[in-house]
């Protein structure tokens, strides 16, 4: 059974809203590295984190947006410094929370993975590791994995935390254009059957344009959700930025952006946020909003058949239990291309893997959008659950 964890704060559950647009405002340039701006100036933080508790959030984020050791290195940073940077932005929330939670911020590395760049999994699934390790071992409440443009990505961050905890609480946050996918072509409901594996805590879109955007998104992870009894995280920024000769601002008020919370809350988000051009005020109305709706988390939501899913990040579908099994091994890329020839997309592949079958596998991921169902040797289907995108069996 998935999500063994289930849902350790109260519901609603509010986060915090944006923290560069905000320290923008407060003397923090554009294009500055965050981390280095908190770190010398930590009074600014913390007095806008003391302003989103006072505005009714539950819990704020430590500013590790950026520290992890690729990021770090980008801005000048030495890697010796890494774990001394975590604790000390640590402190800096937690001090200003008193007794509210801290959640630990985790952000893509801006490595590309195979087969789009050069980076191999395991390389991001030791960054992840090292910091989450770091943010473990400071007391974080729970981790929010935000603003991530690849589910694959996504997925190896909540793998490595997952590796040294299996308990803490940890939220998924994909960002999604107007498609509702992510940069990647990911869909929200096949992304969130990949994560299942590995029992995350909550998940849904943070920044993605806006609270349309976001709502869009959800719906098709709605269902998965409510079959499992995950909250949805919906954190948008507060629109599009426009530019006019008053400058760069964020179109939609507290009051629009309260407005979205019970469509949100039908579809079943749980946990609210604010992400780019949200201010204390924007929480303030969010909070008062999710507190106070008359909708019934997921009473919008369709039902999903109950059954045997596997998916990629981009389709999912349900498994035929009296569907035949293809036998492969590592000499069977010719039949798997032929297979390919004859099916849809959505079609999903049944497959016995025999010895070699899952590197093989591996290696024509990119070229099999179908989601595949398993069975044979154990350690070739452990190879596919480690190292793919994909919720298989």
């Amino acid at each position: 059974m998935y999500n063994k964890i289930g849902f350790p704060f109260s519901l609603p559950f509010i986060l915090d809203g944006a923290t560069g647009t905000e320290l923008n405002k407060r003397g923090m340039k554009s294009g500055e590295c965050t981390e280095k701006f908190v770190l010398e100036n930590p009074q600014i933080l913390a007095q806008l984190q003391r302003e989103y508790i006072s505005s009714g959030a539950d819990a704020v984020l430590a500013a590790t947006f950026g520290a992890n050791i690729p990021t770090l290195l980008r801005h000048g940073f030495d890697e010796k410094e890494h774990k001394d940077i975590c604790r000390r932005l640590f402190e800096i929330t937690k001090e200003a929370a008193g007794e509210k939670k801290v959640g630990g911020d985790i952000s893509p590395t801006g490595l590309m993975l195979k087969p789009y760049g050069e980076t191999e999994p395991e390389e991001i699934f030791e960054i992840y590791r090292k910091q989450a390790e770091c943010l473990l071992d400071c007391g974080v409440d729970f981790f929010f994995v935000e603003t991530m443009l690849s589910a694959a990505e996504a997925r190896l961050a909540l793998m490595a935390i997952r590796s040294l905890s299996e308990n803490i609480p940890v939220f998924v946050s994909m960002t999604v254009n107007e498609t509702g996918r992510t940069m990647n072509g990911d869909r929200m409901g096949a992304s969130l059957l990949c994560m299942l594996p590995y029992n995350v805590t909550a998940f849904g879109c943070n920044c993605s344009i806006g609270p349309d955007v976001v709502s869009k998104a959800l719906k098709e992870a709605a269902p998965v959700a409510k079959l499992y009894g995950i909250p949805l995280i919906a954190k948008p920024n507060a629109g599009m930025p426009v530019t006019d000769d008053k400058g760069t601002h964020f179109p939609l008020s507290p009051s629009d952006m309260a407005a979205a919370v019970d469509g949100l809350t039908g579809i079943g988000a749980g946990v609210f946020g604010g992400c780019c051009g949200t201010a204390p005020e924007h929480i303030k109305a969010i909070a008062c909003a999710a507190k106070n709706t008359g909708k019934e988390r997921f009473s919008d939501a369709e039902d999903i058949d109950v059954g045997i899913y596997v998916s990629t990040s981009r389709e999912f579908s349900k498994i035929d239990e009296n569907a035949e099994y293809i036998k492969i091994d590592s000499e069977s890329e010719d039949d798997i291309y032929d297979l390919l020839d004859e099916c849809d997309a959505e079609d999903i592949l049944y497959f016995e893997l025999g010895a070699g079958a899952g590197e093989l596998l591996v290696a024509m991921d990119s070229f099999i959008p179908n989601p595949i169902s398993v069975r044979g040797e154990e350690k070739e289907i452990e190879i596919l659950e480690r190292k793919l995108c994909r919720k298989v069996r």
